[in-house]
């Protein structure tokens, strides 16, 4: 439906709507989009619904990610770089009207994105090919004609003729010509819009016509806010459909090493998993279930109840905390006996491996690190500013301990190894502190980033911080165990409501980690705009203001418990914290990598010289294939075997410089035993500062060293008995 040198660009532009589409908001249960559901396929395997823009739009107005995304000072931000980026965009594409390609793409995106869509997959009956199709059906409601306008258009980009009607079951629908069983189709049944992928019969437009009564209970065991996002998955499903194609390809044997990996996961007993995300207010609400009966086997028969003491040893200022009992020693053993049943024989290698790599190391994995191990363990991160003595911020990690000896014999042999083989980038210290010994690794690169990870076992605990001031700071906290984060205002709220039988709760400061987000940002964006401007990229140059926003900003809570149904996790906060992580990581991945964009967008230039080179070589030869093996005087000879003339233009041109992009040495013959030797084409060397870019008589193109084009050019010259021509470069 799409020219193949739109799908860059239309790529970006769809997941940029669906990804921000994907956070708008919220109703209630019995929601548009679990009506949908009621049209669904037999035999679904999974699937992914909204309900819709039309729907969701007050709630996610009045959500906290609302009031950022419509913020005055964000629209003109996001303004300003579509700006930038279009024109960009359509030379990249080398389309004239991509800016009227891509709205047109955009705006049918946002139309879809209003109403209920469900996207998934069913399982069907095959004699050849796979076991499942694909299906995705809107429910267009009163925009039906708007939708079938935007489709029209959006149909037109494709050229005439390239789109068919087809009968799909009782349906009229549309698809790609030329195909007898078509791959995909789509088109209208009512009001509602399908796409169908590997669905010849048409069994995704089956209850389209006669919706079933009453919704599905796919979901019915997991809370509701309204379904900005609901998804689904048949586990038992999926796993029987693999088992069918292992049926078809492998042998009895290598299914049955298959399905009793599964079991000794604990996967086989997973039943199905269901999730629904909405908004409450100014929070993004989310509830999950994955269906399983006890007892719990595998990987989640290792997940423990944890104790809500274990936050007494959190620090009061800590921006967020996470804690977990889980019994890694088990999770290991279950891990190495899943490896050993699929292994059979082989699994003598395995232990040889492992006997090896301990051997080396001088502790043992499981007899010592692990086995040391409680299973409980609570993680914190600390605001920059927390500290004079560390003014950076860090994190905590404290574990409880089975052998506090075991764990430090243990961790003072890795310490000496890793200090061994490191030629001087690591370096271990002890001393002794308040009746404790304090080890301190410091590794070269973290030390310069102010990370020298301390530890220290107090009582049943090894306290583990970011640095030496962190380290001591911890051990305080969680020998007194006052004025933690469990006193907070904050932490009193986000908990006040909690299951029983928790096996992981985390809690999130979400104002303070924005606020420290937002200020790092407008410290580091000036620079990475000088930078994105040597990328040919003009940035904004200020960031939006979001401190109105933030003072509005509640703590976020996620937790995880099992109840009779299986294990139920449930989120309730802004929404910020995943994208606070990405953006602080992508900042400081742009600063650092901001530089090699510059030669990055170089060497696709230089790609794409090469590519104009190897289209200029087939015309020659078409040229010649028609003039008895005699090629032409000049591109210009030649000009309607390549047609477009934008291909003697390089984008490694300067738009200042006059002269041609490609030089083309006439004279030569097909046939010859020198022809991968002989130079045909090659780049203007008058604008380039390193590799000159050339096509040889044969087809194939090099980029060379100044050097080495020279003695190939002159080459080429004597070859055909002419003086070689002066030959400039860029100084």
């Amino acid at each position: 439906m799409i020219k193949s040198r739109s799908y860059p660009a239309v790529c970006a532009v769809l997941l940029f709507s669906i990804g921000f589409a994907s956070l708008d908001t919220a109703v209630a249960v019995g929601s548009p989009a679990e009506s949908l559901m009621k049209v669904l396929p037999d035999d679904v395997l999974g699937f992914v619904a909204t309900s819709g823009g039309d729907s969701l739009k007050a709630d996610f107005e009045r959500s906290i990610l609302g009031r950022i995304w419509r913020d005055p000072g964000v629209k003109t931000f996001r303004d300003s770089i579509e700006k930038e980026l279009l024109p960009k965009l359509e030379r990249e594409m080398g389309e004239s009207d991509a800016a009227g390609t891509i709205n047109t793409v955009e705006s049918m995106a946002r139309l879809v994105l209003s109403r209920p869509i469900i996207l998934g997959a069913a399982k069907k009956q095959a004699d050849e090919g796979p076991p499942v199709y694909g299906f995705v059906i809107l429910d267009a409601g009163p925009r039906k004609a708007e939708i079938a306008s935007a489709l029209s258009k959006l149909e037109s980009l494709d050229s005439e003729g390239d789109i068919i009607e087809v009968e799909i079951g009782s349906a009229k629908m549309h698809a790609p010509k030329d195909v007898d069983d078509p791959p995909v189709y789509w088109g209208w049944v009512g009001n509602h819009f399908v796409i169908g992928l590997n669905d010849g019969q048409g069994l995704a437009i089956k209850n389209l016509s006669a919706p079933r009564p009453t919704v599905p209970g796919y979901l019915k065991n997991v809370q509701g806010n309204g379904d900005a996002l609901a998804a689904y998955y048949d586990v038992q499903g999926i796993v029987g459909i693999v088992k069918t194609v292992l049926s078809a390809e492998a042998t009895p044997k290598e299914l049955n090493l298959v399905l009793a990996a599964l079991r000794e996961l604990g996967l086989d007993n997973i039943k199905g998993m269901g999730a629904r995300v909405g908004f409450a207010g100014p929070d993004l609400v989310s509830n999950s279930l994955l269906e399983m009966p006890s007892p719990r086997t595998g990987l989640f028969a290792n997940l423990k109840t944890m104790d809500m003491s274990m936050f007494d040893m959190v620090d009061a200022g800590a921006m967020n905390a996470a804690a977990l009992n889980c019994d890694l020693g088990g999770m290991y053993d279950m891990v190495l006996g899943t490896i050993k049943t699929v292994a059979g024989e082989d699994f003598a290698e395995v232990e040889q491996a492992i006997a090896a790599v301990e051997s080396e190391l001088k502790f043992k994995i499981r007899q010592g690190l692990l086995q040391s191990l409680s299973g409980e363990m609570v993680f914190y991160a600390l605001p920059s500013g927390i500290s004079t003595q560390s003014p950076m911020g860090g994190f905590v990690f404290i574990a409880g301990l089975k052998d506090a000896r075991l764990w430090e014999d243990t961790m003072t042999t890795i310490g000496e190894f890793a200090a061994a083989k490191s030629g001087g980038m690591v370096q271990v210290s002890s001393q002794e502190q308040g009746g404790r010994t304090v080890h301190t690794w410091a590794v070269m690169p973290l030390a310069m980033a102010q990370i020298m990870p301390t530890w220290t076992v107090v009582a049943d605990k090894v306290v583990i911080g970011s640095s030496p001031v962190l380290c001591t700071r911890a051990v305080e906290q969680a020998s007194s165990g006052t004025e933690s984060i469990r006193g907070t205002e904050g932490f009193k709220r986000a908990t006040a409501e909690l299951p029983a039988n928790l096996i992981s709760l985390r809690y999130s400061d979400s104002r303070l980690q924005f606020t420290q987000l937002m200020t790092v940002l407008q410290q580091f964006w000036p620079m990475a705009t000088m930078m994105a401007t040597k990328a040919e990229l003009k940035l904004p140059m200020i960031l939006p203001n979001l401190s109105h926003i933030a003072q509005d900003i509640d703590p976020a809570i996620q937790y995880s418990w099992f109840d009779d149904r299986g294990l139920r996790s449930r989120y309730r906060g802004p929404g910020l914290e995943p994208g606070i992580g990405a953006v602080a990581g992508g900042a400081m991945g742009a600063g650092i990598l901001m530089p090699a964009l510059a030669r990055a967008r170089q060497q696709a230039k230089h790609v794409v010289s090469m590519s104009h080179m190897k289209q200029i070589a087939l015309a020659l030869i078409m040229y010649a294939d028609d003039h008895d093996g005699t090629l032409p005087e000049s591109f210009k000879q030649a000009q309607k075997y390549y047609g477009d003339s934008k291909i003697l233009d390089s984008p490694l041109k300067p738009g200042d410089f006059d002269g041609p992009s490609y030089i083309y040495v006439k004279g030569h013959s097909l046939g010859v035993e020198s022809a991968a030797k002989q130079i045909v084409v090659y780049e203007n060397p008058e604008y380039l500062r390193d590799k000159i870019t050339v096509l040889f008589l044969d087809g194939h193109v090099e980029r060379m060293t100044r050097d080495r084009f020279v003695s190939a050019i002159e080459a080429t010259y004597k070859q055909l008995g002419r003086e070689t021509p002066e030959i400039k470069f860029n100084r």
